[in-house]
């Protein structure tokens, strides 16, 4: 049963993922200990019964267009995990209901490390048995998952999602909307661009450019990254209709 007085707090996440979905929602239970989930869809998506089967959980379905942030005043996360879909969802939110960066909140699991030293901005989310050293940066909208590690003097920019596994060495630099694929090793003093992809399991020893699909070892750059193209031209579409 939820005891509905032990925590009275909302989370709204926007967008679904079958995948990710589950995962943020057992995550804030366990971080922040919320038991009330909203999923905020801007788009027809189909919702598994599975996922709002939970025995201590509490999840309701609702559609952007009929849902009143100011009236719920939930805490807001991402409910999907690919960078580029982060990046649709928030231009979307902010564009129809005004949520700006500060409006998220975020995720740190009690078993993952974060230095003291090393800062990060909202919207982020560290899985279990995570680790963020020393003098690091983190933007926004970032997602570490399970078992990564970002090194000493990291600088990671915003959308930026880290799969499991990977290592991010010191001083390193990754570009805005950039995905580090599973079990990746990323050397010191490596730059990665933006909107580019890692492949799994890749070794990365020399900087990788803007917008690019890369993976090997040593990772190699193999194709240009389109699926950025699409998710810009979306959110100019977003911005055209708000102008109308």
């Amino acid at each position: 049963m939820i005891d509905k007085h032990a925590n009275d707090k909302i989370m709204a996440l926007l967008g679904f993922c079958a995948g990710n979905s589950p995962l943020v929602v057992e995550m804030a239970k366990d971080a922040l200990g919320i038991q009330r989930f909203d999923v905020v869809k801007n788009i027809a998506v189909e919702i598994p019964e599975k996922f709002l089967d939970w025995k201590d959980i509490e999840i309701q379905v609702h559609t952007s267009e009929n849902y009143s942030f100011k009236e719920s005043e939930p805490e807001i996360h991402f409910g999907v995990l690919d960078a580029h879909v982060k990046y649709v969802l928030y231009h979307y939110f902010y564009i129809n209901h005004g949520l700006g960066k500060n409006s998220y909140t975020n995720i740190i699991h009690p078993t993952a490390y974060f230095a003291g030293s090393s800062e990060h901005g909202q919207g982020f989310i560290l899985d279990p048995l995570c680790v963020v050293s020393t003098k690091s940066s983190i933007g926004f909208g970032v997602t570490v998952k399970r078992s990564s590690s970002v090194g000493h003097h990291a600088e990671i920019s915003d959308f930026v999602t880290i799969n499991p596994g990977a290592t991010v060495s010191g001083n390193v630099q990754i570009g805005e909307g950039t995905t580090i694929g599973a079990g990746a090793i990323i050397n010191h003093n490596i730059t990665i661009g933006k909107y580019s992809m890692i492949g799994s399991g890749s070794v990365v020893t020399k900087d990788i450019p803007d917008g690019v699909v890369a993976f090997g070892n040593p990772c190699r750059v193999v194709r240009k990254f389109e699926r950025w193209d699409k998710s810009f031209d979306t959110v100019r579409s977003f911005r055209d209709s708000s102008i109308e």
